[in-house]
């Protein structure tokens, strides 16, 4: 007999493996049996309201030991004899559909693997520590935990709306661009203090960019001064200097504005000393070709288009200053060892501007103020005339 209880235990156990249900997914079932079971119930009668079956009274007053001794186990036994002994008694009441004693041995589980004594430890450390913003340390770090993309998405988006607002509504407008390109070095306070003080600027922006243009040998290069040239060019600055080795490139692509009437106005205007201190830049697109087109690669030759007539006058791009004093008084010092390039910086005005007229006014005016500047320059530099 007690043979024939085994064998068809066996079988049971097979049986019920066939169904892939493991001990803890069958316990989970059976701590939520109650429930299900009032679902299925409402399910078939949507009318009947189940009362909701809860465990004898007398579980809820054991201690652990006491719960062991209730599923037949010594207070020593292991998790997993528990586990096993719970999985066992869910499965018998399972089958006889007997809720209240499912109920019961849901309970008594709960006490014996000490889950319950966890939960209520935990809810009188929440009761007993402090409230910051109604939650306690722990809760704060768990809501950050799964909820801290949240800030994180809005505080990005408070500071990008913010610096757009900043940008747009806020902040003073650049009034004035200046780019300067060439190798050279540029104090830039020089020209902001001027467009400021003397130009009545609010807000200029000087920037420089440190740029080897031609033979590079023995030159010190700044690995990103042409990146930075092109994220100059890329604003359409009102003013622009070069030296004398990368002015070409830009007026072959038609970053600078042609001169040639402000020149016939400042020989009417200026005087003899003022222009003494400049020299206009003439350049034209055919000479660009007979100077670099010969030294290009073939497939930027191939691109180039054809000459044309017009292509052929030469224009007024800018206005050359050779004076080294002059150069410094303005912020700039030449970086060339070469000593077959020529040591000059040439100011002109952007294509691109958004308002020429403005532009040329305020190129001029810092041409025309040179002596003024040169001036300045001498009282905090009283020996550089002598060293010159």
């Amino acid at each position: 007999m007690k043979e024939e209880k085994k064998k068809r235990g066996l079988g049971e156990v097979k049986g019920e493996g066939l169904e892939q249900n493991s001990k803890e997914e069958l316990g989970e079932k059976l701590r939520s049996s109650a429930s299900s079971k009032a679902k299925e119930s409402s399910e078939e009668e949507p009318k009947e309201q189940k009362e909701k079956i809860l465990p004898d009274p007398s579980i809820e007053k054991m201690d652990r030991q006491e719960a062991m001794e209730y599923f037949g186990l010594p207070a020593w036994a292991s998790k997993e004899d528990l586990d096993d002994k719970f999985w066992k008694l869910g499965k018998t009441y399972t089958a006889q559909k007997d809720e209240q004693k499912l109920a019961d041995i849901s309970l008594a589980y709960s006490i014996a693997s000490g889950e319950r004594d966890r939960k209520a430890e935990e809810k009188k450390e929440e009761a007993e520590a402090k409230h910051y913003l109604g939650k306690t340390k722990k809760q704060w770090k768990d809501f950050f935990h799964y909820e801290g993309w949240k800030f994180i998405v809005a505080i990005a988006v408070i500071i990008g709306g913010w610096a757009f607002i900043n940008y747009y509504f806020l902040a003073p407008r650049v009034d004035v661009r200046m780019a300067s390109i060439g190798h050279f070095s540029q104090d830039v306070t020089i020209m902001e203090y001027y467009l400021k003080d003397n130009l009545g600027c609010k807000n200029p922006e000087v920037r420089d960019a440190d740029v080897v243009s031609g033979n590079s040998e023995d030159e010190e290069v700044d690995e990103y001064g042409v990146q930075k040239a092109t994220n100059l060019m890329a604003v359409h600055p009102d003013i622009l200097v070069f030296d004398m080795p990368t002015v070409p490139v830009y007026v072959n692509s038609g970053d600078l504005y042609i001169l040639d009437d402000v020149y016939e106005n400042m020989k009417a205007t200026w005087s003899k000393e003022d222009l003494a201190r400049i020299e206009p830049y003439y350049y034209s697109k055919a000479r660009f070709y007979e100077e670099f087109l010969d030294d290009m690669p073939e497939t930027y030759q191939d691109a180039m288009e054809p000459l044309k007539e017009e292509d052929y006058v030469e224009h007024i791009y800018g206005f050359i200053i050779r004076d080294k004093i002059d150069q410094a008084s303005l912020g700039y010092k030449l970086l060339w060892k070469n000593p077959g390039i020529e040591r000059i910086i040439i100011f002109g005005v952007g294509a691109g501007s958004s308002d020429i007229n403005k532009a040329i006014e305020r190129m001029t005016k810092i041409l025309e103020d040179i002596d003024v500047l040169r001036a300045e320059y001498l009282e905090d530099h009283p020996y550089a005339e002598s060293e010159d």
